[in-house]
C-alpha cells in the first residue's frame, strides 16, 4: 500500500507539471509529424526491435525510459547527453528501490522485457502521467473486477478493460509529451547556444530538430483507429507471430508482474485464471489489428491508407530473431524508399547493441500452454 500510495503521489505530481509545461502556447504550437508507431502483438520481438532501431539518432527520436520515470523537475533535450546520463542515473536509483521491495522481481522480468533507464521504452510508460495513477496496475490486478461487471458498463461488453474514450485520451496526451519534448530540444538549445556561446558550440553539434518519433506499445494494436485519429499521418510497423505461440510467454509476463502485490490464492491470481485472461487479451489484441487490416484494405475505408506502401509495413518473428538488422533495413527500404539505407554509424550501434543483448544472455524460463491449463483449441484464433 505504501508503494501504491507513492507511486500514485508522484504520477499526480508529474500529471500536474507536464501538463502546465503542455498547455504553453509555444508548446502548444509544435506539431508532430509522421511518428512511427511498433504497433505489434505482444512477445513477437517488438521490443529489440525498438530498442535497436531507437539508436538510429540521426533518423529517429524517442523517450528513454528516464524520461517516463523522472520527466520532472524538467524535461533533458535528446541532444544533452550529460544531462541524460544524470536523469538515467536517478531513474536507476528508483528501479533499485523497487529491487530491495521485490527482491528478484526485475531480475525475472528482465529474462522478458529489462528495464533499463538509459534505453528506449514502451509508450504506457507515459500513461501513468497522464491518468495520474499507475496505468497498468489496475488493468493487470483488476482483472476479475472488471469482468464481472463489463455487461453492465457501456461499451465494454465486448469483454475489453480499456475504453475507447481513455485510448484517446492516452493518445492526445502523447502527443502533449511529444510536443513538450520538440520544444525543449529547440528552445535548450537556443538558450544555451547564446549563454555558453563556441564552448557550447565545441561539444555540441547542432541536431536535427524535425525527427519523427519512434514509438512502441503491444496496446497500440487494439486501438489503431483511435491511434490514427490523433496521429493521422503515422507509419506503422508490425511483427506477427501465431497468436498461441505467444499467449504462454505473455500469461508468465503477467504472472511475474502481479505475483508480488496478490495474496496466495486470491481470484484472479491462479495460474489457470491468468490463462483464461491471456487468451481473452490475445483475442483483443489480435482482433484489433485484423479489425484494422481488413478495413484499411477497403479503398472505401476512413482508415485505408492512399500511400499505404510507405506507411505501413508488415514483418514475421521469425525473420525478426534472426536478423534484426535485417528487418531493421527491409523498414528503411519499405517507409523511406528516399532514405533507404542505414547509415555507417547507425549500424554499428546496430551490432554493438545486438552483440551485448544477445537473446539468451539474461537467461529465459519458457513456459507452455500446459503451465496456464491450456490447450492448442483454447488458443486457437477466434
Amino acid at each position: 500500500k505504501v508503494l501504491l500510495y507513492a507511486t500514485s503521489y508522484m504520477s499526480l505530481t508529474n500529471h500536474y507539471g507536464l501538463l502546465t509545461l503542455g498547455m504553453k502556447e509555444e508548446v502548444q504550437r509544435q506539431t508532430v509529424e509522421a511518428p512511427v508507431f511498433i504497433a505489434s502483438l505482444p512477445r513477437t520481438g517488438s521490443t529489440i526491435l525498438h530498442r535497436t532501431m531507437s539508436l538510429d539518432t540521426t533518423r529517429f527520436r524517442n523517450f528513454d525510459l528516464a524520461d517516463m520515470v523522472v520527466p520532472l523537475p524538467k524535461p533533458i533535450p535528446r541532444w544533452d547527453k550529460e544531462g541524460r546520463h544524470e536523469k538515467a542515473k536517478e531513474a536507476d536509483g528508483l528501479i533499485n528501490s523497487i529491487k530491495l521491495i521485490y527482491p528478484g522481481q526485475l531480475e525475472c522480468l528482465e529474462t522478458m522485457h529489462g528495464f533499463r533507464p538509459s534505453e528506449a521504452d514502451e509508450d504506457l510508460g507515459w500513461y501513468d502521467t497522464g491518468l495520474g495513477h499507475p496505468y497498468m496496475d489496475p488493468l493487470m490486478k483488476l482483472y476479475p473486477e472488471y469482468r464481472q461487471k463489463d455487461e453492465k458498463v457501456q461499451g465494454v461488453s465486448d469483454g475489453t478493460i480499456e475504453s475507447k474514450e481513455v485510448a484517446r485520451y492516452r493518445y492526445a496526451w502523447l502527443a502533449m509529451i511529444m510536443k513538450i519534448y520538440q520544444y525543449t530540444d529547440e528552445v535548450e538549445w537556443n538558450e544555451r547556444k547564446q549563454n555558453e556561446g563556441r564552448a557550447f558550440l565545441r561539444q555540441h553539434a547542432r541536431p536535427s530538430m524535425d525527427l519523427p518519433w519512434l514509438m512502441k506499445d503491444p496496446n497500440h494494436s487494439a486501438y489503431l483507429p483511435e491511434l490514427l485519429e490523433e496521429f493521422p499521418d503515422a507509419k506503422l510497423i508490425f511483427t506477427h507471430r501465431n497468436p498461441g505461440e505467444i499467449i504462454p510467454s505473455l500469461a508468465k509476463l503477467f504472472v511475474v508482474f502481479t505475483a508480488p502485490d496478490v495474496i496466495p490464492g486470491a481470484v484472479g491470481s491462479s495460474a489457470k485464471e491468468w490463462g483464461e485472461e491471456t487468451v481473452k487479451r490475445m483475442n483483443h489484441y489480435s482482433g484489433g489489428l485484423v479489425d484494422f487490416t481488413m478495413a484499411q484494405n477497403n479503398e472505401s475505408s476512413l482508415y485505408s491508407f492512399p500511400n499505404s506502401g510507405t506507411s505501413r509495413i508488415d514483418l514475421s518473428f521469425v525473420d525478426v530473431r534472426r536478423d534484426v538488422q535485417g528487418a531493421i533495413g527491409k523498414i528503411y527500404e519499405q517507409l523511406y524508399p528516399d532514405q533507404p539505407l542505414t547509415s555507417n554509424k547507425a549500424t554499428r550501434a546496430f551490432k554493438k547493441y545486438l552483440e551485448q543483448n544477445e537473446r539468451e544472455k539474461h537467461g529465459n524460463q519458457r513456459r507452455s500452454l500446459e503451465d496456464f491449463h491450456l490447450s492448442k483449441e483454447d488458443v486457437a484464433f477466434r
